[in-house]
């Protein structure tokens, strides 16, 4: 309740303004410099203080015109696991050419807290401008983007404007790669793996096949490449392939197995080797290959919580 009261209070993409710690201080000091000059009848005093003060308000009026008409619009976020720093990307955007300087851009989340803030200028020319933020990825699973702050000290530092966007969209964390458990590979009958073949260093070299998206570069024959322009692999005879099955088995902690099977993922994409992966909600085919990798991953990380909360 309190939160749909506060959402309805704060509205988004409009100004919020309030005097810094250096404001308020600022402001101190002129009120002691005016009742200073009236103990004392000290006219001089009165002017600078009123000039102060004068000063004091056009910063205030600058720093709302340095915010208004600039957007904050969300364009992508990389996938993290947890722990690790994840990157939001946006746009800056400005309804009128015009010059912004010092424009800071932060979550209002304390869980995906920034842990980078740049500060951007957007030029007269510049009708959109990226930008790009850090924060820290918090725990594993599929969660709605943060509210996100815009905001500027310029040109002073003596008030801070802001204002508040509520991006579309999700951040996905993957499960923390941790646990020192083997895996056993299995026998695969999938594809290529029938004949005993392998796109490895290992065995002596068979043939040239057509390259498949998610192979390794290192297998790619790039002598061919440079002669043709067309992409194969090289194919070895006899070397040994890896297979696993990733079942889900979570015992008495889920949330740790997770971490486990995170673990086998990068294990088996270290190795080159093919796998398959089965949660309660989906399962990920056999393959091979960084964008295999990520599949498995988002699988893992989109878990519900009720299923993968720890004992």
């Amino acid at each position: 309740m309190l939160e749909g009261v506060r959402r309805r209070l704060v509205r988004e993409n409009r100004i919020y303004i309030m005097p810094s710690p250096r404001g308020f201080l600022f402001l101190g000091a002129v009120v002691v410099m005016i009742l200073t000059a009236a103990t004392y009848g000290n006219n001089l005093i009165f002017i600078l203080a009123f000039i102060l003060f004068a000063l004091f308000v056009v910063s205030m009026l600058q720093t709302h015109y340095n915010l208004k008409g600039a957007r904050l619009e969300f364009a992508g976020a990389d996938e993290a696991f947890e722990g690790e720093p994840q990157s939001l990307l946006f746009h800056l955007t400005q309804k009128r050419s015009r010059l912004k300087r010092g424009l800071e851009i932060r979550t209002r989340s304390k869980t995906f807290r920034t842990l980078s803030e740049r500060r951007e200028d957007i030029l007269p020319e510049e009708q959109v401008k990226a930008a790009r933020i850090e924060v820290l990825a918090w725990r594993r699973g599929v969660h709605a983007l943060p509210e996100v702050i815009l905001e500027t000290y310029f040109p002073l530092g003596m008030f801070r404007a802001w204002k508040i966007f509520r991006p579309q969209g999700t951040l996905i964390v993957y499960p923390r790669p941790e646990g020192d458990v083997k895996l056993t590979s299995v026998h695969s009958e999938h594809g290529e793996e029938e004949t005993g073949l392998r796109t490895t260093p290992d065995g002596d070299f068979g043939e040239l096949k057509n390259y498949q998206v998610g192979e390794s570069y290192h297998q790619i024959a790039w002598k061919h490449y440079a002669r043709t322009g067309d992409l194969y692999s090289k194919v070895h005879w006899g070397a040994e392939h890896k297979h696993y099955d990733l079942k889900w088995s979570p015992g008495r902690d889920p949330e740790q197995y997770l971490r486990q099977l995170s673990r086998w993922v990068m294990n088996a994409l270290e190795e080159d080797a093919s796998f398959e992966l089965e949660t309660p909600d989906s399962k990920v085919e056999p393959g091979r290959g960084m964008e295999q990798a990520k599949a498995c991953w988002r699988a893992l990380a989109a878990v519900p919580r009720q299923q993968g909360k720890s004992a």
